[in-house]
């Protein structure tokens, strides 16, 4: 027992305090955008989980100098119309980059298919969250990816391990904008 014990209203209070504290440190998320935005980091570390376990084949297959995801699409999702961005670019690599991979699977390579599908039902739940999610991120206008799919289509077969290899970079474009969403309209 304490030499000095603590009054029951004084500590009523004290435990009062340290739950509102709680309360009024993590975000009150009231609507489905908000917890999509909060819950990310659990997908990205999915994503990355996954992405470990093909990044060797396709970084060792990619003997190119050109970026596919240059300094112009980062600096796209760091402006006001990064969700269109995003979502050109999971378009991208939901109907041209993950199905060109998949479709290349072969009985050498079949350990990579798993992987690629987590990283594709991911990428195609993120496509729908953030097109259900515009009004919430302010989009302004349109992301063109013309030039993305241009250069992906000129590098001929070598776009597919430019396009997978670069994954990792979307992956931190996505990170960075999303937590620049964070705590914002809770």
């Amino acid at each position: 027992e304490a030499p000095y014990p603590l009054p029951r209203s004084l500590l009523s209070i004290l435990v009062l305090l340290s739950l509102l504290s709680t309360v009024f440190c993590t975000p009150m998320c009231n609507n489905q955008c908000c917890r999509f935005v909060e819950g990310f980091p659990v997908r990205l570390k999915k994503l990355r989980q996954d992405y470990s376990q093909i990044r060797d084949f396709y970084e060792a297959n990619n003997d190119l100098d050109t970026s596919l995801l240059d300094q112009s699409v980062e600096d796209s999702f760091k402006s006001p119309f990064a969700c269109h961005a995003m979502n050109s670019i999971l378009d991208f690599y939901l109907s041209t980059v993950l199905p060109t991979a998949m479709a290349g699977v072969t009985e050498e390579t079949r350990d990579l298919k798993p992987p690629m599908e987590s990283i594709q039902q991911i990428f195609d739940q993120l496509k729908s969250d953030v097109t259900r999610c515009r009004n919430y991120f302010s989009c302004k206008k349109q992301f063109d990816i013309r030039n993305i799919n241009t250069t992906y289509i000129q590098l001929e077969s070598k776009g597919l391990y430019k396009a997978m290899g670069e994954l990792d970079l979307l992956f931190n474009y996505i990170e960075s904008y999303l937590a620049s969403k964070r705590h914002r309209n809770v």
